[in-house]
């Protein structure tokens, strides 16, 4: 291609300014062809997955369809949502996936509950064994004096006789003495044991957790107790405070 030049001041210089508009339209067709396909590929093959979780199926299939989406249902677990509704998505919501992506989800159960049986007139470490093994959380312990043996279940918080959640807490209203005399109350041994253990051996002793007191140890792991502040097989008061000397 010839080149066009102009003469200025007895020299002859090269026309750049058809080059220039040359580029200059190369560029603005990239840019505006990248715009297109941009657009076009990310709205047409690419969309946000919207939060279905709460949803039912039915509802969830209708939203995720006109995001060009599929549904999945994996399975079913317990959820503290009603039974039905979405607990669980996968991608999770605002992630960008492909056109005609299948979306997993999980629907809950509804709660997991349980048929305990009544523990009215039953021995206290018992209970407390019983519900741990089914998941529930001891909560509180509450005693009052009544002409009854010694840690018996007098009540139930929650009442026992509907069913109750896995995880949820209780508390017991235990039969106790009029007086510390009448106990013959001792210092149960609890060395050995994780502090939560050693909590509800005291509070089944009518006992209190005072202080926990954290003491290096290399032999043995962390929240054991290695000692008390009163000694083991000590007789006490009604209520008494127990520090406990805990590894860490």
């Amino acid at each position: 291609m010839r080149e066009k030049f102009i003469f200025y001041e007895g020299v002859y210089f090269m026309d750049f300014r058809k080059n220039i508009l040359l580029y200059l339209g190369l560029f603005v067709l990239i840019f505006f062809s990248y715009k297109v396909f941009t657009r076009y590929y990310f709205h047409d093959f690419l969309h946000e997955v919207p939060a279905v979780i709460g949803l039912s199926e039915k509802e969830a299939k209708k939203l995720l369809s006109k995001n060009d989406l599929e549904i999945k249902v994996m399975g079913e677990q317990y959820s503290h949502l009603p039974e039905g509704q979405i607990v669980v998505q996968n991608p999770k919501e605002n992630s960008v996936v492909k056109s005609g992506r299948r979306i997993q989800v999980w629907l809950s159960r509804g709660q997991n509950l349980l048929q305990i049986p009544s523990l009215i007139g039953t021995n206290l470490l018992t209970a407390q064994s019983l519900v741990q093994q089914q998941g529930l959380i001891i909560d509180k312990i509450t005693y009052i004096p009544k002409d009854l043996p010694y840690n018996e279940i007098l009540a139930t918080d929650p009442d026992l006789s509907k069913p109750v959640a896995k995880g949820s807490k209780i508390s017991f209203l235990v039969s106790g003495s009029a007086s510390s005399s009448d106990l013959n109350l001792k210092v149960p041994d609890v060395i050995g044991y994780p502090v939560e253990d050693a909590k509800f051996i005291l509070e089944a002793e009518q006992l209190l957790l005072g202080n926990i007191i954290k003491k290096p140890s290399e032999e043995t792991e962390a929240g054991i107790v290695l000692g008390t502040s009163i000694p083991v097989g000590r007789n006490v008061n009604l209520s008494t405070k127990i520090d406990l000397i805990v590894s860490e």
